[in-house]
C-alpha cells in the first residue's frame, strides 16, 4: 500500500510540475498581449519584420522556416511571441541549431525576460557554453561601420559595400585589423561573377546570409585585392546596445534571408542589425524601394551623435599611385625594372641612388610586385621569392623613405551628394522649345559633384527622361537609361587598366524633336565597348571603341547594328565645376543603312548643397536629319 501511495504522489507531483509551467506560460502570454509587446520596435527588429508593400500587415525578411516557432510566425508577430515564450520553457533542441530555444535565441530570451519580468528560476536549466565561449572570444566593446568604396568592374560592388566591425575590449591602439567583421552577402559560392550573377542578384536568385570574419581578411579582400579604398565610421552605441546587437548576431547563425541586389542587400540588412541595437532608429523603413550603401551611410550620419569622425584606409593601388607620383620618371622605370627582376638588387643603377631614394624605389618595386601577384592571383614561387628578396634589401637600409602618407579625400562618402536626382530643364531642338524632366533613382554620373564618389566612375540606374510640350501639354518619354556604366581608369607607368562603358535602355533613333510628325519611335538599345584613359582626377582624356544595337520600328528593317568610337575630355577647371567634351561616330554595318555622328559639350556648376546648374550644347547628325540640341536646367539631389 505504501508503495502504491508513493507512486501516486510521484505521479501527482510530476503532473503539477508540468501544469505549473503551462499555467505560467499562459500568464506570460496574457501579460505580453496586455502590454502589446509584439508591436514594440524591439520585437519587430529581433524578428526582422517590415510592413507589407500592399495592405496593413507585416512580414519578416527571414527566409528560414526554422527561425519561427509559430507556423504563422513569419507574418504574425503576436503568434510568434506567444510561441517563443512556450519554446523558452522547453529544453527541446532546435534543428538545425542543435540548441534549445534559450541558447539559440539569446537576444529574444533576454528581451522577454526583462519585458515580462520572467522568473528565470522557472526556466529550464540549460548550459549555453558555446555561446559564452563565442562571446568571450569576441569581447565586444565598440562597433564601427565600414565602407569599401565602389568598384564598377564588379556587379556585386558597383555601388560600394557596407559591413560592421566589432572591436574587442582587449584591443590596443592600432590593432583594428585583429577585430571581427560582420558581413551580409549573397550566398553565391563560386558563381559570383558576370552577368548571370548580376541577374540572379537582381531577381532574388540567391539567399543572403550574415557572416563573421577576421577583419584583416576583409581588408585584404577590398583594399589589397580589389583595390578599393576603405572608410571606417565609429558608431556611438552604449554597452547595452552593443550587447543586444552581438547577441542577435549569434541568433543569425545559419539564418537565410531573401537577397535582392537593389533592395534587401548588405546595407539594408546591416541597418536592420543596428535597429536591433537601437530600435528607436527605425532605419529600414526609409528604404522600401532600394538601398544604396552611400545613401544608408548618409542616413546614419543624419542621426545626431551616432557616427564619429571617419578614418580612411587607402587601397594598395591608391598608395602605389601616390608614391609613384613622388618618384622621378627615371626612378619609376627603375622600380618597374627591379620588380621585373631585370635589374640586380646590388647593381650600379640602384647603388648610384642616395639611401633614401634607394629605399623609396625598393618600396615601390616590392609593393608593385605584390600588387601584380594579388591582381593576377599568381602562385609563381619565383615571383614571391623575388618579392621577399626586395623586402630584405629594403630592410638593410636604415633610413626611411621620403614618401608622405596618402591624404584622405577632402569629401568623405557621407558628405557626397544624394543619389536620387530630379532635374528640370529647357530643351531647344529642331527649332522647338520644350520642358525636359529627368528622374534618376541612382547613382552618380561624371558631371555630378565627384566628392565622396569614385573618381572617373559613372553609374546611372533607371534614369528616365520626359519631355513636356508647352503648346498642348503633351508629355512623352524622351529616353530611359536602364543601366549606364562608365569606368575611366587612367593609365600610367605602373598601371595599364582598360576602361569600359556600357549603356542600355530605350532611346529614339534618329534623334530629333519628340513632338514633330516624323516616325521617331522609342526603341531598345545596347551600346558599349572598351577604352583607354589618361591623366589625373582633375583632367582625364579618353577614347572608346563602340558597338551598338538598336531595335526600333522607325528603322528599316527594324534594327541597326553599328560600330564606331568616341573620344572626350573630363575636366574640373574649378571647385564645384565639372566639364565634359565628347565627339563620336557610329556607322550601321547591318540592318538599317545609316550612321550617327555627335559632338557635345556639357558642364555642371554646384550652386549649394543638393543643387546644381547643368547645361549641354550638342550637334547630332543622322542619315535623315541633323541639328543642334541645347539643354539648360537645374538638378536637385535628395
Amino acid at each position: 500500500m505504501a508503495r502504491i501511495a508513493g507512486l501516486m504522489f510521484a505521479l501527482l507531483a510530476s503532473t503539477v510540475m508540468v501544469a505549473a509551467p503551462a499555467d505560467y506560460v499562459e500568464q506570460l502570454q496574457a501579460r505580453a498581449a496586455d502590454k502589446q509587446l509584439a508591436a514594440t520596435p524591439t520585437w519587430r527588429a529581433l524578428l526582422h519584420y517590415e510592413p507589407d508593400w500592399m495592405g496593413a500587415g507585416v512580414h519578416s525578411t527571414v527566409a528560414s522556416d526554422w527561425f519561427f516557432f509559430a507556423p504563422e510566425g513569419k507574418r504574425d508577430p503576436a503568434a510568434e511571441l506567444h510561441a517563443t515564450l512556450a519554446a523558452l520553457f522547453s529544453a527541446e533542441k532546435i534543428s538545425p541549431r542543435d540548441k534549445p530555444a534559450g541558447c539559440a535565441f539569446v537576444a529574444r530570451r533576454k528581451f522577454l525576460v526583462a519585458a515580462l519580468d520572467i522568473d528565470t528560476a522557472r526556466l529550464p536549466a540549460i548550459e549555453c557554453n558555446k555561446f559564452r565561449n563565442w562571446r568571450r572570444a569576441l569581447s565586444p566593446d565598440k562597433i564601427s561601420l565600414i565602407f569599401p568604396t565602389a568598384f564598377p568592374n564588379s556587379p556585386s560592388s558597383m555601388f560600394g559595400h557596407t559591413l560592421l566591425r566589432i572591436d574587442s575590449s582587449r584591443r590596443r591602439r592600432g590593432t583594428e585589423l585583429l577585430a571581427y567583421a560582420v558581413n551580409f552577402a549573397a550566398a553565391a559560392g563560386e558563381d559570383n561573377h558576370g552577368l548571370g550573377f548580376a541577374w540572379k542578384g537582381l531577381t532574388g536568385g540567391y539567399p543572403g546570409v550574415f557572416g563573421l570574419f577576421p577583419y584583416y581578411e576583409k581588408v585584404k579582400q577590398y583594399a589589397w585585392i580589389e583595390h578599393r579604398d576603405v572608410w571606417s565610421y565609429p558608431l556611438d552605441l552604449d554597452d547595452a546596445e552593443v550587447a543586444r546587437m552581438v547577441d542577435h548576431l549569434w541568433e543569425m547563425d545559419g539564418v537565410k534571408f531573401d537577397y535582392y541586389f537593389l533592395t534587401k542587400n548588405c546595407s539594408y540588412q546591416l541597418l536592420s542589425l543596428l535597429e536591433v541595437a537601437r530600435p528607436a532608429l527605425r532605419l529600414t523603413e526609409q528604404y522600401s524601394w532600394y538601398a544604396i550603401p552611400a545613401d544608408t551611410i548618409r542616413t546614419l550620419a543624419d542621426v545626431p551623435g551616432l557616427m564619429g569622425t571617419p578614418r580612411y584606409r587607402p587601397s594598395l593601388e591608391t598608395t602605389l599611385r601616390w608614391q609613384a607620383d613622388q618618384l622621378s620618371a627615371e626612378q619609376r622605370d627603375l622600380a618597374i625594372a627591379v620588380a621585373a627582376d631585370r635589374v640586380p638588387l646590388d647593381g650600379a643603377r640602384l647603388q648610384a641612388l642616395t639611401a633614401r631614394e634607394r629605399a623609396a624605389v625598393l618600396e615601390v618595386a616590392h609593393d608593385y610586385l605584390y600588387y601584380r601577384l594579388q591582381s593576377d592571383n599568381a602562385e609563381a614561387e619565383s615571383d614571391r621569392a623575388h618579392a621577399n628578396a626586395i623586402l630584405l634589401a629594403r630592410s638593410r637600409i636604415p633610413q626611411p623613405s621620403s614618401f608622405t602618407g596618402v591624404p584622405a579625400p577632402e569629401t568623405p562618402p557621407d558628405q557626397g551628394h544624394r543619389t536620387l536626382r530630379l532635374a528640370g530643364s529647357a530643351v531647344y531642338e529642331a527649332d522647338d522649345l520644350s520642358l525636359g524632366l529627368r528622374l534618376r533613382p541612382a547613382y552618380h554620373d561624371l558631371l555630378d559633384d565627384p566628392g565622396g564618389y569614385t573618381d572617373g566612375a559613372e553609374i546611372n540606374f533607371l534614369d528616365l527622361g520626359l519631355r513636356l510640350d508647352p503648346e498642348d501639354g503633351e508629355l512623352r518619354i524622351d529616353d530611359l537609361q536602364a543601366l549606364n556604366i562608365v569606368s575611366l581608369s587612367p593609365r600610367g607607368d605602373l598601371f595599364k587598366p582598360v576602361s569600359f562603358q556600357l549603356d542600355t535602355g530605350l532611346r529614339r533613333r534618329p534623334s530629333s524633336n519628340v513632338f514633330d510628325d516624323v516616325p521617331n519611335n522609342l526603341g531598345y538599345y545596347f551600346q558599349g565597348g572598351p577604352g583607354l584613359a589618361w591623366g589625373q582626377d582633375d583632367l582625364l582624356g579618353y577614347v572608346f571603341g563602340l558597338g551598338s544595337l538598336d531595335i526600333n520600328s522607325a528603322l528599316a528593317p527594324d534594327y541597326a547594328l553599328g560600330a564606331g568610337g568616341s573620344a572626350g575630355v573630363l575636366a574640373r577647371p574649378a571647385a564645384d565645376v565639372q566639364l565634359r567634351l565628347e565627339a563620336g561616330m557610329l556607322d550601321y554595318v547591318a540592318g538599317d543603312d545609316g550612321y550617327y555622328r555627335w559632338a557635345r559639350a556639357a558642364a555642371q556648376v554646384g550652386l549649394s548643397r543638393g543643387w546644381a546648374l547643368r547645361g549641354e550644347l550638342g550637334w547630332e547628325n543622322t542619315a535623315v536629319d541633323a541639328g543642334v540640341r541645347a539643354v539648360l536646367g537645374i538638378n536637385a539631389y535628395f
